[in-house]
């Protein structure tokens, strides 16, 4: 098999295995033992001070990458429910779950099921799949993916789980977008405004971090052209920033462009200025939700 595709799949698998031990908030190490005969088999061994819970973590993970999704949904899908569950509250009750949990009796297939469906929300553990069964897809000498948990002599203690080839393509995602960030009280400390005609953009602070943003305020933009608008040391605006993010090869959100929408005031010092179309996006925000709250 080619170096550098093994390589970058074990990476993928490296990566699946921290963010499962992670989520569950496990001590556990991971050794890599000399590969075996038959195929290209290669042996992982957890290691860890609790013997039910590394046989629920070689669980969840013969799980996550044998099981076929329904279908090949999106990030942004998968993201959006994810970030609907409160995170502090998915660590309450994988904790819940793993303390329950003190005999091989107790590990059953629904605690298993319980797991698996919280994990199956978390974007990382989707995306390192989704790229592990990429490359392996665009290998031709892989026929199939099999896992199966061995006992501390390298025994069998299940049968395998097998991915055919022909299979590989459901688990990989048809796109790196992710939802964008939308803040509707945005405030940004001006350092460079753009004061010519031309798509440049303009640079702020926003939460501790200098951004680069494209001005889509026309009105407010035509105001800065015409000199009405004059900045000064420590001016600011509140707006609506709309941030467009992807999440790249190594499984972190970056933001890829910044828009700023509509300017509601802009604040110098202890002066605040309210802008026209500021009271305008009010209003028909207002009107909108009045009219859907009526419709209910």
């Amino acid at each position: 098999m080619n170096a550098f595709v093994r390589n970058e799949c074990e990476k993928e698998l490296l990566l699946i295995f921290k963010e499962v031990v992670a989520a569950l908030n496990m001590e556990v190490n991971i050794e890599c033992e000399a590969f075996k005969e038959g195929g290209l088999k290669e042996i992982w061994r957890f290691l860890g001070k609790n013997g039910v819970q590394i046989t629920l973590i070689l669980s969840i993970i013969g799980l996550i990458l044998s099981r076929i999704p329904v279908e090949n949904k999106e990030l942004v899908k998968l993201q959006i429910e994810n970030l609907q569950l409160d995170n502090e509250s998915k660590r309450q009750q994988l904790k819940k779950i793993k303390y329950e949990v003190k005999s091989d009796e107790e590990l059953t297939e629904e605690v298993v099921e319980k797991v698996i469906e919280i994990l199956d929300k978390d974007y990382k553990i989707v995306w390192h799949k989704s790229n592990f069964y990429k490359k392996l897809n665009l290998y031709p000498k892989v026929s199939k993916l099999s896992t199966q948990i061995l006992n501390e002599h390298n025994r069998p203690i299940e049968d395998e789980k097998s991915v055919e080839r022909q299979q590989f393509s459901k688990f990989i995602l048809r796109s790196d977008s992710f939802p964008p960030n939308i803040d509707e009280e945005a405030v940004i400390d001006i350092i460079s405004p753009v004061l010519k005609k031309g798509d440049f953009s303009w640079k702020g602070f926003y939460k501790g971090e200098i951004i680069n943003f494209e001005m889509a305020d026309i009105d407010f933009k035509n105001s800065v052209l015409n000199k009405e608008i004059e900045f000064i040391n420590g001016t600011a605006i509140k707006c609506v920033l709309h941030q467009n993010r992807k999440i790249d090869e190594s499984g972190l959100i970056k933001v890829v462009q910044s828009k700023v929408l509509t300017i509601f005031e802009i604040i110098e010092g202890d002066n605040l200025t309210e802008t026209t179309q500021g009271n305008k996006y009010k209003r028909n925000k207002k009107l909108l939700s009045d009219q859907l709250e009526l419709d209910f």
